[in-house]
């Protein structure tokens, strides 16, 4: 049996994994100019006082966040290809089914919600990998009926 509808949704779910990964990127390298824009922003609102909290550990924290999501989104696209050579020539369909179903629900809550979109295909494939059923060859039989 082909599975080829469950590979093509793990590839699209890992596609948006990436995506993922390069928004991670992109907030673990704050550059200088948003820095700057930062600090403004801080500085012009009355109701943010200086001694709680700074543009340092604001960056900071936005940095830590950034690697969590590259970290849950990276785990997602290898358990992805995972899924995909359980699902080539049909070895354990049911296997790559769980590991997609679960790496989907959890690692879009890893991503913050980043990775929303390819928790929904890893979550498709992952179910119709479950549910799909091989089909029986079907058997005529003979009958002995005499006229």
């Amino acid at each position: 049996m082909k599975r080829t509808v469950e590979i093509v949704f793990t590839i699209i779910g890992a596609v948006f994994y990436g995506i993922a990964i390069g928004i991670g990127a992109l907030f673990v390298n704050l550059n200088p100019q948003m820095r700057a824009e930062l600090e403004s922003i801080l500085a012009q609102d009355p109701n943010v006082d200086p001694d709680q909290i700074s543009v340092d550990q604001l960056i900071n924290g936005v940095a830590t966040g950034a690697w969590i999501v590259i970290a849950a989104a990276i785990l997602a696209i290898v358990l992805g290809i995972l899924s995909i050579v359980f699902l080539k020539g049909n070895k354990k369909p049911k296997a790559a089914g769980i590991i997609l179903i679960v790496s989907g629900v959890l690692l879009t809550f890893g991503t913050f919600g980043i990775g929303l979109f390819g928790g929904v295909a890893y979550l498709v494939a992952g179910i119709v990998a479950l549910v799909r059923k091989p089909k029986q060859p079907v058997v005529e039989q003979e009958t002995n009926e005499s006229y």
